[in-house]
């Protein structure tokens, strides 16, 4: 009788836990279903829905993946940072074994949202690619918002061309269903024309996405792009039309921070404008934002503006403010260097209290501060004599690899077969051992920073080291250039720069930027190489080898040089 007693105890209490169990599990699944459900209408809706769900981490296979990928989801869409894809691995290491291709296709565009908003665009615009392979073409609206992303990551790595295909493919696949993406997609490629400069197509778009935001009725449309159009204005020197498309954004500036620093730089605009008065106005309300900058700006700008119209005791007031400030943004950016002032300042007024124990604890800071630079300064000094071993193994390999190519070409051309691929082999590897030495030099590492500057930094820094580069590519790729110079003797010392300036995948824009040429003469130099090359082709023999030098433009295309021998 005891024994059944306590066997039904164990069946009542193993009832009761399953039960739970299944309850739990219904739960979880239908607040997943809940939030599936409100994602694209509310978002943080759905977030809080999610983080509510209990005991998230014993949820198992599909739920497990729709969980993580929700998360995700809510998260990129309420504007929370995506630190890491631990999160969204989950779910396309489930979505990958098979089944739902639509769900795989959402992991992967979010697996992308992660490395985009981590600055590596090549892995995102991999994934995205991936997504827009998958994803069913009737799910127009996620296509479009593919298309996109993939534009954004196109126009960060400087390719605005192919950033404007991308968003011209959104915009014809949401143009009838979706007006608020139409208008972003229209804004997109203006922006990407006015990235290139093209300043009148920049305006046509911008004037296309204003007639939609005007349409819609939406204030947060039409304040972004009246901003853009005054942006364009006032890059004309257009000031009038500017500080007449800023003032039709400032009424839908909602948000205290973005009012403000409209307002300072409307005050920019009206000085230009020599409406003085009106500057000071706005310059006043950009003083009250919360930006430091904009603030330090506006009471620079308030400080001139008065000292323009003589009244010294305003100027005296705000270049107070602006000094204050100033100093403010000094110690931010020198807070490191001011610490350690402040350490020694510190520890000149406590010296004198020191106790014969404190002055040995000092002391013995002083060894280990010694002790630490001592250890840093070996470590440059190993590194600097890494760095010229580096270089004079280099300096060795391009001797062998001149010393090799001497000897081939004594060998008769009837004598090996194999010559011209030998050849071809070692003149390759020459030009990957310049590129190495290269890499070593004050130039490349100029050239790398002007590929990584903005559009008027650019200019900016090719005028400043403009010869360092040059000076240094020639230097270090003479034994290239002689052998471009043996195959087409037609071409000149400046061709020539441009053809290494290709091989090294600089864009359009720096190529101009270090020849200091126009767009046109690019091109007349592009079409000239080509001529040069054809021209020099040679009547066939009987023994006929062909070699094709390959120059990749910005867009990496391959023109192709054939010389027959």
């Amino acid at each position: 009788m005891r024994y059944l007693l306590l066997a039904f105890s164990f069946f009542l209490v193993t009832s009761v836990l399953c039960q739970s169990c299944k309850e739990e599990v219904t739960s979880a699944r239908s607040m997943l279903v809940a939030a599936d459900s409100m994602m694209w209408s509310n978002p943080d809706s759905a977030l809080l829905v999610l983080e509510q769900i209990p005991d998230s981490r014993e949820l198992r296979g599909e739920e497990r993946a729709l969980y993580a990928l929700l998360l995700t989801q809510a998260r990129y869409k309420s504007c929370v940072l995506l630190e890491n894809d631990s999160l969204i691995q989950i779910a396309v290491d489930y979505y990958e074994g098979g089944g739902k291709q639509e769900r795989l296709a959402q992991a992967y565009f979010y697996w992308g949202c992660v490395y985009m908003e981590n600055k590596e665009f090549p892995k995102a615009i991999s994934l995205y690619l991936k997504s827009l392979e998958l994803m069913p073409k009737k799910d127009s609206i996620f296509v479009a918002m593919l298309y996109s992303h993939l534009g954004n990551c196109y126009n960060e790595q400087d390719l605005h061309s192919t950033a404007r295909e991308m968003y011209r493919k959104g915009y014809n696949l949401c143009a009838v269903k979706d007006s608020a993406r139409s208008f972003y997609a229209l804004r997109d490629i203006g922006n990407t024309f006015l990235l290139e400069y093209q300043l009148d197509s920049a305006l046509c778009y911008y004037q296309q996405a204003l007639k939609i935001a005007s349409s819609l009725q939406d204030n947060e449309c039409l304040s972004l792009i009246y901003k853009n159009i005054a942006g364009l204005y006032n890059e004309l020197g257009r000031y009038m039309e500017a500080e007449s498309a800023l003032s039709k954004a400032l009424p839908y500036l909602t948000v205290e921070e973005d009012y403000t620093s409209a307002c300072s730089i409307k005050g920019d605009i009206l000085n230009s404008l020599n409406r003085n008065d009106s500057a000071v106005y706005y310059w006043k309300i950009g003083a009250r934002s919360s930006n430091i900058y904009v603030k330090t700006s506006s009471y620079n700008h308030l400080f001139e503006g008065y000292k323009k119209m003589k009244d010294w005791e305003n100027a005296t007031v705000y270049v107070d403010s602006f000094i204050l400030f100033y100093d403010s943004i000094q110690m931010m950016n020198y807070r490191a260097e001011l610490d350690e002032l402040m350490d020694n300042h510190l520890i000149e007024l406590h010296k004198r209290e020191l106790s014969v124990r404190n002055q040995r604890i000092v002391a013995g800071l002083a060894v280990l501060f010694l002790l630490f630079m001592f250890v840093l300064v070996i470590v440059y000094l190993w590194r600097d004599a890494r760095r010229k071993k580096e270089y004079m193994a280099l300096q060795q390999r391009l001797m062998e690899n001149r010393a090799e190519v001497m000897l081939l070409n004594e060998i008769p051309e009837s004598a090996s077969n194999t010559k011209v691929a030998e050849l071809h082999k070692l003149e390759e590897e020459r030009f990957s051992i310049c590129v190495s030495i290269f890499r070593t030099t004050e130039g490349s590492r100029k050239l790398d920073e002007l590929k990584k500057a903005t559009a008027k930094m650019q200019v900016s820094i090719a005028d400043t080291y403009r010869q360092v580069m040059v000076s240094d590519i020639r230097k270090t790729f003479a034994d290239v250039m002689k052998d471009l110079k043996e195959h087409y003797p037609g071409l000149t010392n400046d061709d020539l720069l441009y053809c290494i300036l290709s091989l090294l995948r600089c864009s359009k824009f720096i190529v101009l930027c270090i020849l200091d040429v126009s767009s046109d003469a690019i091109k007349t130099r592009k079409s000239r190489i080509k001529t040069v090359s054809y021209t020099h082709l040679t009547l066939p023999t009987t023994s006929r080898r062909q070699r094709q030098m390959c120059i990749r433009d910005r867009n990496c295309s391959i023109v192709c040089l054939t010389i027959d021998k």
